[in-house]
C-alpha cells in the first residue's frame, strides 16, 4: 500500500509543470542574470601584480614575534609590507602612495582601505584574514577589525577560498537556494488531498501516520533532488559552472533537499494550510538566504558570524562552493549533520502534528 502511495505521489508531482518550472529552470533563469550583474564584482578574486602595504606594531604586541612571517607570506603573495610609525594610517597611506595598512595593537588588528585602491585592499582583506587563521590556528587567538576610508566595522574572515568568479558561485548557490523551496513541488498534490477529502479514507485505511508521512516526504524529496540535479546540470552546460566532484554535489543535493521537504511538511502538518505554509516557508527560507550567502556573498558579507551559522544555507553554501574551488571543504561535515538534524526534528513534529489531528477527528 505504502509502495503504491508513494509511486503515485511521485508521479503527480513529477508531471506537473509548474515543479519543472520551479525547480529545473527558474534557478537557471536566476543564475543567469545575477552572473551577469556581479561578475565585475568577483573579479576582485583575480591577481593584480605587486603592491605595497604600511603595518605598525604596537610594542609588547604578540605580533612582534610574527613580523618576519607576515613580510615574507606577503611577499608570495605580492604584497610589500612597510612598516611605518608616527602618523595617522590614513595620511601614511597617502604620503606613500599605498594600497593600505595594517595596525597591529595588542592582539587585534586593524585594516584600513581607501577608495583609490578597491582591488588591492581587498587582496590585504583575504591575506590577513588567511595569515590571521594561521596564527589562530597556532592558539594566539588574534582577531581582526576592518576599516574603509575611515569607517571601522568589525569582521569575522572565512578560511581562505582559491579564486571563485560569479559564475562558480551564483551558478551553485541559487540552484540549492531554490531547493529549499521543496514544499511548492507538494502544493497542489497536499491541496487536493484536502480538497477532495483523501486524507479522511487515510483516517480509515490501515496505513499509520508514519506510513503517511514517508509516502508524501520520500517522493516530494526525491522529485526536487531530481530537479535540483537538473537545474545544476543546466548551469554547468549553459554557463560552465563547475561543481567539482559529482557524488559530493550528488550526497549533499541528496540530505539538503530531503532537509528541505521534511521542513515544510512539517508546517504543513503544523498549520493544516497550504498558504499560510507557504508564507513560513518562505520566509524562513529568505531569512536563511540573506544570512547564508545566497544574495552577498559570504566572502564579502559582514553579517554576525553567529547569524551565518544558525542558517542551514551558510553551511550548504561554503560546502559547495568550496569544494568546487578547492577540491574539499570543512564545512560539508557540519553541513549534512544540520540537514540530517532538520530532517529527524522536522519529521517527528510532523508524525506527532498529523497524529493530534487524526485524533481530533477521530
Amino acid at each position: 500500500m505504502i509502495r503504491y502511495l508513494m509511486k503515485n505521489n511521485a508521479k503527480l508531482m513529477g508531471r506537473n509543470w509548474v515543479n519543472v518550472l520551479l525547480f529545473a529552470i527558474c534557478p537557471v533563469l536566476v543564475s543567469a542574470v545575477l552572473i551577469s550583474a556581479f561578475s565585475s564584482l568577483m573579479e576582485n578574486y583575480q591577481a593584480h601584480g605587486e603592491f605595497r602595504c604600511g603595518y605598525s606594531i604596537e610594542e609588547g604586541s604578540p605580533w612582534e614575534a610574527s613580523e618576519e612571517a607576515l613580510k615574507t607570506a606577503g611577499q608570495q603573495g605580492d604584497i610589500l609590507f612597510i612598516e611605518l610609525e608616527g602618523g595617522e594610517p590614513e595620511d601614511l597611506i597617502s604620503e606613500n602612495d599605498l594600497a593600505g595598512f595594517v595596525k597591529f595593537e595588542g592582539e587585534k588588528y586593524t585594516i584600513y582601505r581607501v577608495s583609490a585602491h578597491p582591488t588591492q585592499g581587498a587582496a590585504i582583506e583575504y591575506f590577513m584574514s588567511i595569515f590571521c587563521d594561521e596564527m589562530m590556528n597556532a592558539g594566539s587567538g588574534m582577531k581582526g577589525d576592518y576599516s574603509y576610508d575611515g569607517v571601522k566595522l568589525a569582521v569575522e574572515y572565512p578560511s581562505f577560498v582559491k579564486a571563485v568568479d560569479s559564475t562558480g558561485y551564483y551558478g551553485i548557490v541559487f540552484v540549492l537556494y531554490y531547493s529549499w523551496c521543496a514544499i511548492m513541488c507538494a502544493a497542489g498534490l497536499l491541496t487536493s488531498e484536502k480538497r477532495y477529502g483523501i486524507r479522511r479514507r487515510y483516517t480509515v485505511s490501515a496505513l499509520g501516520e508514519t506510513q503517511i508521512y514517508l509516502g508524501r516526504f520520500l517522493p516530494l524529496a526525491v522529485v526536487v533532488f531530481l530537479g535540483t540535479l537538473v537545474a545544476a546540470m543546466l548551469n554547468a552546460v549553459f554557463f560552465g559552472t563547475d561543481w567539482g566532484n559529482f557524488l559530493y554535489v550528488a550526497v549533499l543535493f541528496l540530505i539538503m533537499t530531503a532537509a528541505a521537504s521534511a521542513l515544510g511538511l512539517m508546517f504543513q502538518s503544523i498549520t493544516d494550510n497550504m498558504i499560510i505554509t507557504v508564507i513560513l516557508t518562505f520566509s524562513l527560507v529568505w531569512t536563511m538566504g540573506f544570512f547564508g550567502g545566497s544574495f552577498e556573498t559570504y566572502m564579502f558579507s559582514d553579517h554576525p558570524e553567529i547569524l551565518k551559522q544558525i542558517s542551514p544555507i551558510y553551511h550548504c553554501n561554503r560546502a559547495m562552493v568550496e569544494q568546487a574551488a578547492s577540491g574539499s571543504s570543512s564545512y560539508f561535515g557540519s553541513a549534512l549533520l544540520y540537514c540530517a538534524g532538520i530532517i529527524v526534528i522536522c519529521s517527528l513534529i510532523s508524525i506527532a502534528a498529523s497524529s493530534i489531528r487524526r485524533r481530533g477527528r477521530a
